[in-house]
């Protein structure tokens, strides 16, 4: 009798645990996409209707209309630079100090890993990572998504306050799904 307890409570257990877990997935809904081609023609990119797109050098931001700046406001960024090299090595070398130089200059230190994983973008194989940090009573959370990309770096950012990044973040992932290079480097042989 005492296991068919211990059974119908792990039972009961599972049931709530997978309603709860179910009830925290929801997560919000996709936002309608707009073109937002890169105007250097170097990719093509979807961002929210109604959102507006500004690009300088090599970052490229999308903000909602209502943007003000802050840091707790709903951003993403799109960092994308040439390494100039299909050297695997040399690419590593050259990529790295470009990828601290962009993360170090929008995530300070107090942001914490909270979790990490692999997916593709654009076909090609991109590191995951989901961060957040305690903001007043709440927190900012985002996504870092760094790409292995030929030739390229490329690496896209999302942040905000918790409430509005849960809500945002199936819509980034669609942002992350419409992403396609578009002129990737091809070196030139060397000339003799």
């Amino acid at each position: 009798i005492l296991r068919m307890r211990l059974l119908h409570k792990g039972w009961i257990f599972c049931v709530v645990l997978i309603i709860f877990l179910a009830a925290c997935s929801g997560g919000g809904e996709v936002l309608p996409l707009v073109s937002a081609s890169d105007p250097q023609g170097r990719f093509d990119f979807s961002m929210p209707d109604g959102w507006q797109g500004v690009t300088e050098g090599n970052i490229s931001t999308y903000t909602p209309s209502d943007y003000d700046g802050s840091e707790e406001a709903l951003r993403v960024l799109l960092f994308l630079s040439p390494t100039n090299t299909l050297d695997a090595e040399q690419h590593i070398d050259t990529a790295e100090p470009m990828i601290k130089d962009f993360l170090s200059s929008y995530l300070d230190e107090t942001y914490e890993v909270i979790d990490q994983g692999e997916i593709k973008v654009d076909k090609y194989p991109a590191m995951k990572l989901d961060f957040a940090k305690p903001y007043q009573d709440t927190y900012i959370l985002g996504q870092v998504v760094i790409t292995a990309m030929p030739g390229m770096v490329v690496i896209l950012l999302g942040t905000g306050i918790r409430a509005d990044w849960e809500a945002f973040e199936p819509t980034f992932r669609a942002m992350l799904k419409d992403f396609h290079l578009i002129s990737a480097f091809t070196p030139t042989p060397p000339q003799s």
